[in-house]
């Protein structure tokens, strides 16, 4: 077959990183002890110039306003800024990784492959709308993603977080898999969005079946975002996984996952004004839970890990109400603070690797007085933490008060000050942690082992926490040119919301 331009423009996004992790896979091959570094060096420079190439070339379409498309795949505005979102967090897991796995003595090139695969899949679940392609991608990057978290396999942990995993995701996909079954069988397409006009014609756009499906599709959702009650496997996942591999997680799979839901929910399934209304109302019952539950569940960890896949639920529940109040603007705000929880999560992820807390050392007794030792890393410590917090004038602020507002405007008063209450106890747990960087002095035992270890160099990380940090300000001061320059655009150009 030939492919006509428009078509390739539309796969090269997918490509770049299917090569990229079969070169890497090539070069782990060598067991030659003598070129060991340069084939580590060489593993790492071409993983970085995979996502490094799909960057350039989705920047470039968003620039020129080409929207390519290959039948069901569809690289318009919302694909590009999932794109660009997926590889800026691939490319900060990538520097990260460098320094966490030669701390952590584990260095495997099979780890990079399976991050750049996981990345091809997520571009695609967020660019369609056919019902094969949706589950294609979703299996592409969830199955990389059970393996990456039981990387490090010398961890006792690190098979039991990646088995539960394993079966929780297989249990959510096998219902997302259900879903799309019934709306197929109903309608008679693959594409939900020809399915939900083709059911209103029918008559059918009210049928029990078609909300069972719905319903069945969106656990699916619900259980990528970390979800109340979807969310059992998030602490243990992320305690057992790499530093990087769990912020990969935290950001990329939630994010993905939420821009595929838009693009559905309300995207496709408009028509079925019904179906959208009762979904709706299940989504403010399970934002209360997902609020309610992480917040205080964060507020009792003592592994910091822990405590931001806590963390990361409740934000899960933030993400929530903006499709409880269901307005443009209010998805406007959804992407907007995707954008900043990106920055602050691979931040906050980054900030362990870059204080050399690997394994174990990851409780907030471990983290005491190490802000002294590295103010670099404490001024972006407190930069990020005040981010999660939603304290102004940091990004995480306007991203909430962008969704807040619009729960206002919609008649959501309670939820709104639901969110606002919830933010106010996450701000304990947040500031714990400078707490601990700052204003405790580490222990006898603590200072014992640090005099007779080495120093920490971790470098890259370093480097991406500051990026990190450098993202979230700009949300706080440019919040008006990211939503409007970049989330606002995706919607237009990518559902028709916001023109």
């Amino acid at each position: 077959m030939n492919l006509t331009p428009s078509q390739w423009a539309a796969l090269l996004p997918l490509l770049y990183p299917v090569i990229g992790g079969c070169l890497v896979a090539l070069m782990s091959l060598d067991k030659d002890q003598a070129t060991t570094k340069w084939i580590r060096a060489a593993m790492y420079g071409t993983a970085l110039l995979a996502v490094g190439a799909t960057f350039w070339y989705l920047t470039d379409l968003w620039t020129t306003g080409s929207q390519p498309t290959f039948f069901q795949l569809h690289m318009d505005r919302l694909a590009q800024f999932t794109g660009i979102f997926v590889v800026v967090a691939a490319a900060l897991t990538i520097l990260q990784g460098w320094d966490h796995f030669h701390q952590e003595g584990w260095v495997k090139g099979e780890t990079l492959a399976l991050l750049l695969f996981s990345v091809s899949g997520m571009i695609l679940f967020a660019a369609t709308t056919h019902f094969v392609a949706l589950f294609l991608g979703l299996e592409l990057f969830s199955i990389p993603l059970y393996a990456l978290v039981g990387t490090v396999r010398a961890r006792s942990e690190s098979a039991e977080g990646g088995m539960k995993y394993f079966l929780t995701g297989a249990v959510a996909s096998s219902c997302f898999l259900m879903g799309g079954v019934l709306i197929y069988g109903l309608s008679g397409t693959l594409d939900l969005a020809v399915a939900a006009p083709v059911l209103v014609a029918k008559g059918l756009g009210t049928d029990p079946l078609v909300l069972v499906g719905a319903a069945l599709l969106l656990l699916g959702f619900l259980f990528k975002v970390s979800a109340v009650p979807f969310h059992q496997w998030t602490p243990d996942a992320y305690e057992a996984s790499p530093h990087p591999i769990a912020g990969f997680m935290s950001v990329a799979t939630k994010g993905v996952a939420f821009i595929a839901l838009l693009r559905i929910f309300p995207g496709s399934l408009a028509p079925l004004g019904a179906v959208g209304v009762k979904m709706q109302a299940v989504m403010a019952v399970l934002a209360v839970a997902t609020l309610v539950l992480g917040n205080l569940t964060a507020l009792v960890q003592t592994n910091v890990k822990r405590m931001l896949a806590y963390s990361s639920i409740s934000h899960a529940g933030y993400l929530m109400l903006g499709f409880v109040a269901g307005t443009p603007a209010a998805f406007n705000g959804v992407l907007f603070y995707l954008v900043i929880y990106l920055a602050m999560n691979m931040g906050a992820f980054g900030l362990l690797t870059a204080f050399g807390l690997v394994g174990e050392k990851t409780t907030f007794d471990d983290l005491r007085g190490l802000g002294w030792k590295r103010p670099a890393m404490g001024v972006s410590a407190a930069i990020i933490m005040l981010s999660l917090a939603g304290i102004p004038p940091m990004g995480g602020f306007y991203g909430k008060y962008m969704i807040f507002r619009e729960l206002v405007a919609t008649g959501h008063v309670g939820m709104a000050i639901l969110g606002v209450l919830a933010s106010l106890v996450s701000a304990y747990y947040y500031l714990r942690f400078l707490v601990a960087l700052f204003l405790q002095s580490p222990g006898a035992e603590a200072e014992r082992l640090a005099s007779d270890r080495p120093a920490v160099h971790a470098p890259l990380a370093g480097a991406s926490v500051l990026v990190c940090a450098a993202i979230v300000m700009a949300g706080g001061f440019l919040q008006a040119f990211l939503a409007n320059g970049f989330a606002r655009r995706a919607l237009a150009d990518g559902l028709g919301l916001l023109r």
